[in-house]
C-alpha cells in the first residue's frame, strides 16, 4: 500500500515537472553531478548514494559521482558542499548530522537555514539498540538495570552526531551513565560492538542487519513505533518496556542554498522517482527504512523542525556547545 502511494504522488510531481522544466535550463544537467557522503564508506549514507546513484544516472542522462569525505562528524562533508556553487552540481547524502550539528556547536561556518537546501527525502528508519553477546543482558530493560547499576563502567558506540544523540537520549530516558565513544561512520561503530571494543550501540538497522542473524551482535529492541520488517523478531522499546526510548533518524538530499528552484524541483522529482522504484524500495525496506516521497517544500520545513527539536533537545541535556 505504501509504495502504491508513493507511486502516486511520484506521477503527480513527475506531471508537475513537466511544467517546472519550461522554466528551467534545458540543458541541466551538462556534466557528471557529484554526491558527497560525509562519512565512510559502508555507512548508511553511503549505501544509500550507491543504492539511488545508478536509477539517477539513468534518468538524468550524466554520471552521479559519489565522494567521501569523512571525519568531523559529518562536518567536512557538509561544509564541502556549501561552499560549492548553487548550480546542481553537488549534492550532499545526510542523515541528522546536518540537523544536529547548529545545535552541537557554538558556531558554523554557515547558516544553516540559508545556506542549506533541501531537495528530497529518502527514508526514515528507527534505530536499533543491539549489545555484544557478552553482555549479561538479555532485553533492553536488562541493559538498562545494568547501565543503572554500573554508571560509566559501560561504554557506547556512536557513527556521528545523530546516533551520539541517541546515546545521550538513551542516558536521559534510563538515568544511566554510559561512555559514549565516537566513530567515523555507522559501519565502523557497528563493528566495534562486534569486536567487544565497545558494548553497545543504538544505531541505524543497516549497520547491523548483516550481524545479528549470526549472533555477533544481539539486537535487543528497535527504538521506533513499529517494528522492521527486516527484523521482525526484534521488539519496539515499548514492546519490550522502555517506550519513551524513541530515536530514529531521515536521510535524504541536500544543495546549497540559493540552487535554482527549477533544478531542485526537477531533483526532488527524479529522486522521488527513483525510490519508488522496486529494487530500490524493497532495498530501502530491508535495511530497516521507510521509504517517503515528499516536495522539497514540505522536506524543507521537516529540515527546519529538526533544527529547532535538536537545540531543544541539548539544551535540555545540558550539553556543552563545541567550539
Amino acid at each position: 500500500m505504501k509504495l502504491i502511494i508513493i507511486k502516486c504522488y511520484v506521477l503527480f510531481t513527475a506531471l508537475l515537472g513537466v511544467f517546472v522544466s519550461a522554466f528551467a535550463r534545458a540543458d541541466y544537467p551538462e556534466h557528471p553531478i557529484r554526491i558527497v557522503v560525509p562519512f565512510v564508506t559502508g555507512s548508511s549514507n553511503d549505501i544509500l548514494a550507491r543504492l539511488t546513484s545508478p536509477v539517477l544516472n539513468k534518468a538524468l542522462g550524466q554520471p552521479f559521482i559519489i565522494v567521501n569525505m569523512p571525519g568531523a562528524d559529518g562536518r567536512i562533508g557538509i561544509e564541502a558542499m556549501v561552499k560549492a556553487p548553487a548550480d546542481g552540481y553537488t549534492i550532499l547524502f545526510s542523515g541528522g548530522a546536518i540537523a544536529l550539528i547548529p545545535a552541537l556547536r557554538k558556531t558554523v561556518p554557515y547558516d544553516p537555514l540559508r545556506d542549506v537546501q533541501p531537495i528530497a527525502e529518502l527514508g526514515a528508519g528507527p534505530y536499533v539498540v543491539a549489545v555484544n553477546p557478552k553482555l549479561p543482558v538479555r532485553n533492553i530493560v536488562e541493559l538498562a538495570d545494568l547501565m543503572r547499576k554500573n554508571p560509566g563502567k559501560y561504554n557506547a558506540s556512536a557513527g556521528g552526531n545523530s546516533t551520539f544523540m541517541g546515546m545521550i537520549l538513551f542516558q536521559i530516558v534510563t538515568g544511566s551513565k554510559v561512555e559514549i565513544i565516537s566513530y567515523k561512520g555507522t559501519a565502523p561503530a557497528a563493528q566495534s560492538v562486534v569486536s567487544g571494543e565497545t558494548d553497545l550501540t543504538a544505531t541505524d538497522a543497516s549497520a547491523l542487519v548483516s550481524f545479528i542473524p549470526s549472533g555477533k551482535v544481539r539486537a535487543l529492541a528497535v527504538a521506533g513505533d513499529k517494528r522492521l520488517t527486516s527484523l521482525p523478531d526484534v521488539p519496539t522499546t515499548k514492546e519490550a518496556g522502555l517506550p519513551d526510548f524513541i530515536a530514529g533518524t531521515a536521510f535524504g538530499v541536500y544543495a546549497r542554498g540559493g540552487t535554482p528552484e527549477p533544478i531542485v524541483r526537477r531533483l526532488n522529482v527524479e529522486i522521488n522517482k527513483a525510490i519508488a522504484t522496486p529494487e530500490v524500495y524493497r532495498h530501502l525496506v530491508s535495511i530497516g527504512l521507510d521509504p517517503s516521497a515528499m516536495s522539497a517544500e514540505a522536506y524543507t520545513q521537516q529540515y527546519r523542525r529538526e533544527l529547532a527539536r535538536w537545540k531543544d533537545v541539548v539544551a535540555k541535556a545540558k550539553l556543552p556547545l563545541q567550539d
